[in-house]
């Protein structure tokens, strides 16, 4: 398991203290409504939000002064991403199955990938929910989006990653997959690749984003089931359950003088928001 980052992309800060405790439970949004006759009724949201509350003694000053600039938002005025060391797939859950997000707004299937070169990417009319990339020759690439921003995933430099191919496309003996990494403003910087189902890697300097890719190599129709993109350390595993990457935004802090001193006393609850720019 690695260390927590936290921060915004390209400026994340490795947290490589344990935290005390470490809180990750999501609220499922469930209300309970009980008739005088004792029946129940439950309501609940379409989609859980996350959670986190973290807690540390005897931080490090460096450490401390960084979350309290990153609670105080003093470098800048939106939500920050969190690599939750416990999280072994930051694909969002319904992508790494290969499925469309039911019930999301403005979220499809076809949101979740696009084609890099030739091929398609297409619901499979035999399993209506699920997705195929469609490989139209051996030069056919597809890409994998941040469903939580619709847009590449965020990085920073010095960060562990690993991408594995979706089961499917991972036991064809021609398949090839990489990492794209891009500057703050969305353009290319440079790729991390490897031959066979696997990629792993150190995020480059000047790096606040990537895009995972796979190529199949051979013609074909694939499920795109089973991806993997893992942050923070290990490999990425096969059909490993997503676990996404939200914005998220600080809701409490507290920061007390340790003993001894300078060490610090920190405790930060974040919760998911609906936007980047939020």
């Amino acid at each position: 398991m690695g260390n927590l980052w936290i921060g915004p992309p390209g400026a994340m800060v490795e947290i490589d203290q344990a935290a005390k405790s470490f809180d990750r439970t999501a609220d499922l949004g469930i209300s309970e409504y009980k008739s005088i006759g004792g029946r129940a009724t439950l309501t609940r949201n379409l989609s859980p939000v996350r959670r986190l509350k973290l807690a540390w003694d005897l931080l490090a000053p460096a450490h401390a002064r960084a979350l309290d600039r990153i609670a105080r938002r003093v470098d800048r005025p939106g939500p920050v991403f969190v690599v939750d060391p416990a999280a072994g797939n930051v694909l969002a859950p319904a992508q790494a199955a290969g499925l469309g997000v039911a019930g999301a707004t403005g979220i499809t299937g076809l949101t979740q990938w696009f084609k890099v070169t030739t091929g398609t990417v297409t619901e499979n009319t035999g399993t209506p929910g699920t997705y195929l990339f469609t490989a139209a020759d051996t030069t056919s690439l597809v890409a994998w989006r941040c469903v939580d921003t619709i847009g590449n995933f965020p990085a920073t430099p010095g960060l562990q990653v690993s991408f594995r191919a979706p089961t499917a496309i991972a036991a064809i003996g021609t398949v090839s997959v990489g990492i794209d990494f891009k500057k703050a403003d969305g353009t290319y910087l440079s790729t991390l690749s490897a031959t066979g189902a696997i990629v792993s890697g150190t995020v480059p300097a000047n790096a606040a984003y990537l895009t995972p890719t796979a190529k199949p190599g051979t013609a074909g129709a694939y499920s795109l089931a089973g991806a993997c993109l893992t942050y923070g350390g290990g490999t990425a595993e096969n059909s490993a359950p997503g676990d996404g990457l939200p914005p998220m935004s600080v809701t409490n802090y507290t920061d007390a003088p340790g003993r001894p001193l300078p060490y610090r006393t920190i405790s930060l609850d974040l919760v998911e928001v609906s936007s980047a720019t939020g």
